[in-house]
């Protein structure tokens, strides 16, 4: 219902096989240029238009913004939320000297931006 990209594995396999496993889910992420405004310059930022099943977003980017704070996750500059009746839109800025792909692999490893969904198929008949 919140969206997210479903990551292929062989637990995917075993999951229809069996009946029983684990299901990996990430958010859809993108990294964009965005002006802040006139005469400034502009600046990378990540873009997360879905989080996984399950994950409230106000309470993850709650969770990440105490994350940046303690330290933990290094080269952002500013979260914003930009969600509007469209859709979901949680604008991540960097600073400069940042590297997009190590941000974002920070995320999915310190964050619930991906998580893993226990399943169970079971028909009664």
């Amino acid at each position: 219902p919140t969206g997210g990209e479903l990551i292929y594995s062989r637990a995917i396999e075993e999951l229809y096989q069996t009946g029983k496993g684990s299901i990996t889910i990430r958010g859809v992420v993108n990294t964009e240029e965005v002006n802040l405004g006139k005469g400034k310059h502009k600046k990378n930022a990540i873009i997360i238009t879905e989080l996984p099943y399950q994950v409230n977003k106000a309470g993850w980017i709650e969770k990440l913004a105490e994350l940046v704070n303690a330290g933990k996750i290094f080269g952002i500059s500013d979260i914003r939320d930009e969600s509007d009746r469209d859709g979901m839109r949680i604008v991540i800025e960097l600073k400069k000297d940042s590297n997009s792909e190590l941000v974002i692999s920070s995320l999915y490893k310190k964050t619930t931006l991906q998580t893993n969904f226990g399943a169970i198929f079971l028909a009664l008949i």
